[in-house]
C-alpha cells in the first residue's frame, strides 16, 4: 500500500484497514492527511505516481493532466462525503450530522451527486476472463481508467456487504478513512484512543462549562 492506514498507538497497521482491493480506495481518500496536512495528490505527477505505486495504472510512462488530478480530487472528496454518512453511531450523530450538512452544500451538489457526475465520465466494459467469468472492466487506460477502477472497487464492495463499513473518523480534524470491523457496525472513530478521547474531553468540558454554578 502506498500510504500507512495505521491511526493508532503502536503503530498497528491492520486495524482498520478495509480488506482486499477495499483497503486501496481507503487509501485513496487517505491522500490528504488533514491532521498533518499534507495531499499525495498536490500535482499532476503525485497523482500519477500514486496511482502506480497502488497497481492502478501499469503504465508508469502515462502522465497524468491538470484535469486528471481535479477529476481526482473531485472523486476524492465525494468518497470522502459517502464514506461519511456512514457514520451513524449515536455518540457522534450529531457530530456527523454537522459534518454531513456542511459538506453537502446546495441542493444536487453534495458528495453522492459529486460521486455520480465522476462516475459519468468514466467508461467501462465487461470482459470475458479465460475460465468464462465475465467481469467488469475499466475500458482504455491512462489515468481516468485507473480512477475508474476505484469506483469499481466500490461497486463490488456494496455487493459484498463491506462498502459501510467502510467510514471516516467523525473528528473534522481528522477524517481518516478506516474500515469498522465492530460486530455492530457502530465506530465513528479512527481511533478510540486518539479522536475517541478527544472527542469526549472536549464534550465533557462542553458539559461541565453550561452546568449554573451555586451560589456561595
Amino acid at each position: 500500500m502506498p500510504a500507512s492506514q495505521s491511526r493508532t498507538p503502536g503503530g498497528e497497521p491492520d486495524i482498520g484497514r478495509g480488506p482486499g482491493d477495499l483497503a486501496t480506495l481507503q487509501s485513496f481518500v487517505n491522500t490528504l492527511d488533514i491532521e498533518q496536512g499534507t495531499d499525495a495528490l498536490s500535482t499532476p505527477a503525485g497523482l500519477a505516481s500514486w496511482l502506480h505505486e497502488a497497481g492502478l495504472a501499469t503504465d508508469r510512462g502515462v502522465a497524468a493532466e491538470p484535469r486528471d488530478l481535479a477529476l481526482a480530487i473531485d472523486l476524492r472528496e465525494a468518497l470522502r462525503g459517502v464514506l461519511r454518512s456512514h457514520v451513524t453511531h449515536k455518540a457522534a450523530r450529531g457530530h456527523a450530522a454537522t459534518a454531513n450538512a456542511r459538506s453537502a452544500g446546495p441542493s444536487g451538489t453534495g458528495p453522492v451527486a459529486t460521486l455520480a457526475e465522476v462516475a459519468g465520465a468514466m467508461r467501462a466494459g465487461i470482459h470475458a476472463e479465460p475460465d468464462g467469468r465475465l467481469v467488469v472492466v475499466p475500458a482504455g487506460s491512462g489515468t481516468q481508467a485507473a480512477l475508474t477502477r476505484l469506483l469499481l472497487i466500490a461497486a463490488e464492495a456494496g455487493t459484498a456487504g463491506t462498502w459501510r463499513r467502510l467510514k471516516v473518523c467523525s473528528a473534522d480534524d481528522c477524517q481518516w478513512a478506516f474500515y469498522d470491523r465492530s460486530p455492530t457496525r457502530s465506530g465513528c472513530w479512527c481511533s478510540m484512543q486518539i479522536c475517541g478521547s478527544r472527542a469526549k474531553s472536549r464534550a465533557y468540558r462542553t458539559r461541565t462549562s453550561s452546568r449554573p454554578r451555586s451560589d456561595r
